[in-house]
């Protein structure tokens, strides 16, 4: 009796019938290809959709500007005697290395001589110059530290970025705040936001208005005198108004 061997599986069987039916019932769907699982585009366009909303989300999160509650008004910041006869103003810019060396030189003498005394009223506002990328920064720094911490954190600000003029980037005047003992949140809120430059800019358009054309420059009472220059001149003013 012949014998029919299937070629797949090497089964024997008695007829062609046999092995028919057993390829056909055992071996034909082997070679069919399950079908492809379609995605439906209704869902790709949702799960776009979906991520798109989310990076709308994120970068509005991280981009949306620094809110912050300006707390004084816009007052002159000095020191010495408020009620004095003699006021020296002196316009300033804080990456200045001609105000940095009138810091260094001059200042502490006249703060001993007459601030310190009472005899004059010692007033600085801000002219920072174009020509000094940080200035503007650190100009609002100072009234940052102002709003925040009073007359006092003011001028320790001011000594501090004087003392440290070429090092005013945004995060080292953050630093420079933590440093003098605000509260950093605080400060990196009000000078982030630029709720100070308004404050800057009306003194740099006062010192304009005064003939003001570089830094540092200096009125006493109505006298002008410009550059750093030595003790000496500004004793001398001082004294013929005194």
């Amino acid at each position: 009796m012949p014998e029919f061997e299937c070629a797949e599986c090497r089964k024997k069987f008695g007829s062609e019938e046999a092995l028919q039916q057993h390829t056909n019932a055992k071996h034909a769907k082997q070679g069919e290809q399950k079908p492809k699982r379609k995605i439906k585009k209704p869902h790709i366009a949702a799960a776009v959709i979906i991520i798109l909303i989310a990076a709308g989300a994120y970068f509005a999160m991280s981009f949306t500007p620094a809110q912050y509650q300006v707390k004084t008004p816009d007052d002159d910041n000095f020191m010495g005697n408020e009620s004095a006869t003699v006021t020296m103003t002196e316009f300033s810019d804080f990456q200045c290395p001609f105000c940095a060396r009138f810091f260094r030189d001059t200042e502490p003498q006249l703060k001993k001589d007459y601030i310190d005394t009472g005899k004059i009223k010692f007033v600085y506002k801000h002219y920072p110059l174009p020509s000094h990328s940080n200035a503007q920064k650190s100009a609002e720094a100072s009234e940052c530290a102002a709003d925040i911490g009073g007359q006092g954190a003011f001028w320790q600000m001011h000594d501090k970025m004087f003392q440290n003029n070429n090092l005013l980037s945004v995060s080292n005047l953050k630093r420079f705040a933590r440093e003098i003992g605000l509260n950093g949140t605080d400060f990196d809120a009000c000078l982030d936001s630029g709720a100070m430059r308004g404050r800057v800019l009306r003194d740099q358009e006062e010192g304009k208005k005064l003939g003001v054309t570089g830094t540092p420059g200096f009125f006493i009472n109505d006298q002008k005198i410009e550059g750093a220059q030595p003790f000496s001149a500004f004793k001398a003013a001082i004294e013929s108004k005194l």
